[in-house]
């Protein structure tokens, strides 16, 4: 059997929706014990079929997804005695994460400094859209509103069109997987020390992290371009490289002098190429001849397939990179061979695909063995095997709505 990296370690995922639960799910794909601890009967309100959905039978997939490889109990935390069960939990744990909005951990006497009380080890994972400090630590944010807020959405788009959000739940999947970095190096730290600490990990602070080359740029050279929308293009190669056919579209790389002078050859468009003024242009020659025959070259790919095109650009010494749709995407051979699309078993919709694991270890590989698990699959595991309820007790707990 496969060592796992992090077989002895437990963690108290006391999250919801997503950027938290990513967390969770990143150190339980590493071989964590990860108890997720959702509300009493209604639970992780990413379970609700209607948030993210379509959902399937009654299921959320995106749950099933978020919360794969976790075990999952029901705790009112809300409650004295379940902020009780809950310390004691702590104290047998190596790891909380949350992501309530900042202070409500405090008010309930569950922030990091009541807990590490109990256990100076505990490492507390804090995810929120603004942080734990500064003058909007404690406004609701969601994805869209953190692309918004951080500048990502103001540099994505065409200069002609209004700004347009990221494809992708981008903010949600940055802060989680910046809580599980932090969460990593404060256990390497408490290997050294022997002491735990608070990860604060923001989804604003994630993402604005990503344009750091933007802001880098902007900041020494003050040029308005470095932080427009510009397409398809960047503030240093300005040429589109994105093209369109009459079936697809792709991107490709690689333009040099000699590749483009070829290329022109080969459209048919010699006569565009002027390499005197392309070297008046300041820019680098390669992209100024690319210039010089874009609209023959985007002109001649309208009647072309993007398989003709193909031929023609790697006949230029060009790379070439179809735009897939996700569909196509899930049969590409190299998805495959790095089994990005893993079949997992759910009692309700029996084989269920979800992707695979990120990123890949030599010596210790995770694995997913198990889609998110029904509310409170757990409770008896955890709370009669490991705290050492009786059933009567379990049971008092749950007619209480402690459980």
């Amino acid at each position: 059997m496969t060592e796992k990296a992090l077989k002895n370690i437990r963690v108290l995922d006391a999250t919801h929706v997503w950027a938290g639960p990513i967390t969770g799910l990143l150190l339980a794909d590493m071989g964590a014990e990860v108890i997720h601890v959702e509300r009493p009967e209604e639970g992780d309100r990413q379970r609700s079929p209607l948030i993210h959905g379509p959902g399937l039978l009654g299921e959320n997939l995106v749950f099933l997804f978020l919360n794969r490889n976790k075990k999952s109990i029901t705790l009112n935390l809300g409650a004295k005695k379940g902020q009780e069960i809950f310390k004691v939990l702590v104290q047998k744990s190596d790891v909380v994460v949350e992501n309530f909005v900042p202070g409500t951990t405090e008010r309930l006497g569950l922030g990091y400094d009541a807990l590490s009380k109990l256990n100076p080890r505990i490492i507390m994972v804090s995810i929120s859209g603004f942080g734990q400090y500064g003058p909007d630590r404690e406004r609701r944010a969601f994805d869209p509103a953190i692309q918004a807020i951080s500048g990502l959405t103001s540099v994505t788009g065409f200069p002609d069109r209004p700004p347009v959000r990221s494809g992708a739940v981008i903010a949600d999947f940055l802060g989680g997987i910046f809580g599980f970095c932090g969460a990593m190096i404060a256990l390497y730290w408490r290997e050294q020390s022997g002491e735990g600490q608070w990860v604060d990990a923001s989804l604003m602070d994630s993402t604005i992290f990503t344009l750091g080359d933007r802001i880098v740029r902007y900041a020494a050279l003050g040029e308005p371009e470095l932080i427009a929308r510009l397409g398809n293009a960047y503030p240093f190669l300005p040429l589109d490289t994105f093209y369109s056919t009459k079936d697809g579209y792709f991107y490709s790389i690689g333009f040099g002098e000699a590749v483009v002078i070829k290329l022109a050859e080969m459209i048919g468009a010699s006569e565009c190429i002027r390499i005197d003024e392309a070297a008046e242009t300041g820019m680098d020659l390669g992209w100024a001849l690319l210039g010089q025959i874009d609209r023959p070259l985007r002109e001649l790919l309208k009647g072309k397939t993007n398989d003709e095109a193909k031929v023609i650009f790697e006949e230029a010494g060009l790379d070439f990179y179809p735009v897939l749709t996700l569909d196509k995407v899930m049969e590409h051979p190299q998805f495959k061979a790095r089994d990005m699309l893993v079949e997992v078993e759910h009692p309700k919709l029996g084989k269920l695909k979800i992707p695979g694991i990120v990123p890949k270890l030599s010596k210790t590989p995770g694995s997913v063995e198990s889609a998110g698990p029904s509310l409170g699959q757990h409770n008896e595991e955890i709370y009669c095997g490991l705290l050492g309820y009786t059933r009567e007790e379990l049971a008092k707990l749950e007619e209480e709505k402690i459980i």
